[in-house]
């Protein structure tokens, strides 16, 4: 018997077969936990809050890097390295976020432990002074007991004045309560004014956030199912951002994001909502707006922008840079959701990029 014969019922194609088996489940599951990562970097970019102080735009844009360097063909062992060096600033993000959250939260523990001892104080203010009224009470009383009618007048004269300077001190010590509680009233309206605007608006260019603009999107649909009243939506998207992150760092990335809005405002009515939908992207809505001067207006704000040159450092320098933008335009049409406007707006843009980018394109349908 040899020592290294084959095994009778294994026969070179049956082996074969096993090993294509083998290979193609190990590479159906690298390919669900591609996917499972891709979607779990999707989960992280939703969990950053839009809040500039804790750089979360920044964070979204490595969550990014690393889900395009995920898809490329490279070699296992750099990919670890590379995410060996940009797991620190996860972990780093996901701190700030943490203490962000905990001193608003400490915030607002203070401002109901405030308003705990206000209430506290005029529960204690209201005890001492029904005490003094019955203690008076008690003296008015014991003045019948006296013989002398001119001393009962006399004393009672005297106690009903000290009452009322009782009931007056009190007065003037609820006035001066709610005037207090008056300004801190006034005082909490405005910070939640401002954490309401906070919340609706995006903290690098100052424009809406997306969440602000589904919620415009939403009532602009209500009123147009009632008024039957037109808008339009531009869709905006900076042509190869990443290569000017890339070339001149994410400062001044983050300098033409603010430059392009500055200048949209500039373009657009008063009355036009725009909004910051992620990363280089942008979106107008236009209310009243018909389809064709909507491609007008786009193709104008198209052009205006690719004739700036914006500075990258001190005008005295002489360094300028150009950038383009790719615009799709869309129209509201009966039966739309908010999602079916955005999705048209995006293949509207996407139809831009193909043609060459800085151009506009739109879709009706």
């Amino acid at each position: 018997m040899k020592l290294f014969d084959r095994e009778p019922d294994k026969t070179p194609e049956t082996e074969t077969r096993q090993l294509n088996e083998t290979m193609a489940a190990v590479q159906d599951r690298c390919d669900v936990l591609l996917r499972s990562i891709a979607e779990i970097l999707q989960f992280l970019k939703t969990f950053a809050l839009d809040i500039q102080d804790i750089q979360s735009d920044r964070f979204k844009e490595e969550i990014q890097q690393i889900d395009e360097r995920l898809r490329e063909p490279d070699h296992p062992k750099r990919f670890e390295l590379y995410f060996e060096q940009k797991k620190e600033g996860i972990v780093s993000f996901i701190h700030r976020q943490h203490a962000y959250i905990m001193d608003r939260e400490k915030e607002l523990r203070d401002i109901i432990d405030l308003l705990t001892r206000a209430l506290a104080g005029l529960n204690v203010e209201n005890r001492e002074f029904y005490q003094r009224i019955h203690h008076q009470g008690e003296k008015i009383i014991r003045i019948g007991g006296l013989d002398d009618i001119k001393k009962i007048k006399n004393a009672l004269k005297a106690e009903v004045e000290q009452l009322r300077e009782i009931v007056t001190l009190k007065q003037d010590q609820e006035r001066r309560q709610i005037r207090l509680l008056a300004g801190k009233v006034d005082s909490l309206e405005g910070e939640l004014e401002k954490a309401k605007s906070k919340a609706m608006t995006d903290g690098l260019t100052c424009v809406y956030n997306r969440h602000a603009l589904g919620d415009y999107l939403a009532e602009k649909i209500e009123s147009s199912r009632s008024e039957n009243k037109d808008f339009c939506v531009l869709m905006i998207d900076i042509d190869d951002f990443k290569l000017i992150n890339d070339q001149f760092g994410h400062v001044i990335g983050d300098r033409v994001l603010v430059a392009l809005t500055q200048k949209c405002r500039t373009c657009i009515r008063g009355d036009d909502f725009l909004a910051r939908y992620g990363g280089e992207e942008f979106m107008i809505v236009m209310d009243g707006m018909h389809f064709r001067n909507a491609l007008k207006k786009a193709q104008q704000l198209c052009s205006t922008i690719a004739s700036v040159r914006y500075a990258t450092s001190e005008p005295q320098t002489g360094d300028y840079l150009s950038l383009t933008i790719s615009i799709g335009v869309t129209q509201y049409k009966k039966g739309d959701s908010v999602d079916d406007i955005i999705a048209r707006a995006d293949k509207a843009l996407y139809d831009a990029k193909r043609k060459g980018k800085n151009c506009v394109v739109g879709r009706k349908s």
